[in-house]
């Protein structure tokens, strides 16, 4: 097998390979590190390739799951691997070796994925572009003077440029859905508590955050949620386990749905007008698929939901930052933050316990309100970014020092204004490659969900991609082409 034919499988085709004796784990692995040689250059996305898991790796040390030998990389942030490095992006947390391996990693590695290495990602994950005094910016396949989103950007962008079919992200107000969007991949945010967070955490302690891949198929990304989702032992969130495997209904017809569409602007925040038209477009496909598509927005006070996410967000990296200045003997400064990290922790360091019960009410009224709608609307269609794909070094990265605490968010908000509310009520989300921006970059089109039915979302998904497939459309930036 050669990189060109490589690329053509999605994770659940390689694994079909593997278990039929035609390529071996070995060679796949070979294989995604010569597609990171390739590209990595122009993309900067691979922090470390594990040289034990390409060159020496012992194939007796890979299980028989859905992902058996496929190559897969870990974001340097969230789940931990015993023995890896995994610094967060940030060079407070530089040299950190984790001393176990997190519950979901297991389940990764129990699945057959064949974790290879780091992908980048911003200074612990804080915004939507891929840029950190650590590691230096990522670019964008589709054009490298462009973003890859964030905070998953790495993942993002291998994905994109075929080193592997899909790669590990997480997303705490976007950042699986965001890079997803302007990478031209999928990705969902899930339903809170339907992966676990053990041993660091629950869904109580980690509210907003979900675990989650870049894949280039839905069957991919509906495998590795079966794969992986489920509770730790102990767990004290009651956890209800679907009606079937998710890549059943990824395949499923999704039935006549209701379908709620934001037109032009999402709250108080306009749409570009290209934005707009491609989201027209797209509601005209559903329609054309047998989807009743109805113009709405849910009743909400954005503007408290807009403040409230922006003090749970300083709260708890200030929280964060404080355990790992500890647990590396380290003081907080700006020779270890970046200057809007450092701002963030200093605001969160100020919030009391009563502005975090406030927090915690006004999650409760959004799920509601949401919940409400929900009577009404199957799912929601909103784009995932409000303006085209924004160029690197721009206003929302970590390293202004001129903006406020409060300039800088109002700055993101007008560019995302919609994942975070998914992480705020608990619900999940996904991105779709289905339209490009004003400088025909691809551009997710954003699928939101009630509480819990990420069967509808897989539904409409799985059919959508066989209508406007998306798959052989490919960057520049490709293991196949340079």
């Amino acid at each position: 097998m050669n990189l060109e034919e490589y690329c053509t499988y999605d994770a659940t085709g390689l694994a079909e390979l593997v278990r039929n004796g035609d390529v071996s784990a070995k060679e796949l692995a070979e294989l995604a590190f010569a597609g990171v040689e390739k590209v990595n250059p122009k993309l900067n996305a691979v922090i470390e390739v594990f040289k034990d898991r390409v060159e020496t790796l012992d194939e007796s040390t890979i299980p028989d799951g859905p992902f058996t030998g496929v190559p897969f990389f870990l974001k340097d942030l969230g789940p931990r691997q015993k023995g890896r490095l995994q610094e967060a992006g940030s060079r407070l947390m530089k040299g950190y070796v984790a001393d176990y391996s997190s519950f979901v990693t297991e389940k990764m590695e129990l699945s057959g994925l064949n974790i290879m290495g780091r992908t980048t990602c911003p200074e612990y994950g804080l915004t939507a572009t891929t840029e950190s005094f650590l590691t230096g910016p990522t670019t964008n396949p589709w054009n490298t003077e462009k973003i890859a989103g964030g905070s998953s950007g790495g993942s993002a962008a291998i994905t994109a440029a075929g080193v592997v079919p899909m790669s590990h992200s997480n997303d705490g107000g976007g950042s699986t859905r965001c890079p997803a969007s302007i990478c031209g991949n999928a990705g969902m945010k899930h339903s809170r508590g339907r992966i676990s967070y053990a041993p660091e955490g629950c869904d109580l302690l980690f509210p907003i955050f979900s675990e989650g891949v870049n894949a280039r198929t839905i069957r991919d990304l509906a495998g590795f949620l079966d794969a992986v989702m489920g509770p730790a032992p102990g767990e004290s969130i009651p956890w209800c386990r679907p009606e079937r495997p998710y890549v059943e209904e990824a395949i499923r017809e999704p039935g006549k749905l209701k379908i709620a569409v934001c037109m032009d602007r999402f709250g108080p925040v306009h749409y570009e007008k290209h934005v707009a038209a491609e989201m027209g477009r797209v509601a005209n496909l559903c329609a054309e698929a047998g989807h009743i598509v109805e113009e709405a927005a849910p009743e909400m006070d954005y503007e408290r939901y807009y403040e409230m996410f922006k003090r749970i967000w300083v709260t708890d990296i200030s929280l964060q930052i404080d355990y790992d200045a500890q647990l590396m003997s380290r003081l907080i400064s700006d020779e270890t933050l970046e200057p809007m990290t450092l701002q963030m922790y200093e605001a969160g360091k100020s919030a009391t316990v009563a502005d975090r019960l406030q927090v915690n009410a006004s999650m409760s009224a959004a799920a509601r309100q949401l919940g409400m709608f929900y009577e009404q609307f199957d799912l929601l269609l909103t784009p995932v970014w409000a303006q085209s794909t924004p160029s690197l070094g721009g206003g929302f990265n970590l390293a202004q020092e001129e903006q406020t605490l409060d300039e800088w968010f109002d700055n993101a908000f007008q560019l995302i204004p919609v994942t975070p509310l998914n992480n705020f009520t608990g619900t999940p989300a996904i991105s779709l490659p289905l339209a490009r921006d004003s400088q025909g970059l691809p551009l997710g089109m954003h699928f939101m969900a009630p509480m819990g039915r990420e069967d509808r979302l897989f539904n409409l998904a799985g059919q959508l991609e066989k209508i406007a497939p998306w798959r052989d459309k490919i960057p520049p930036v490709h293991v196949s082409s340079i």
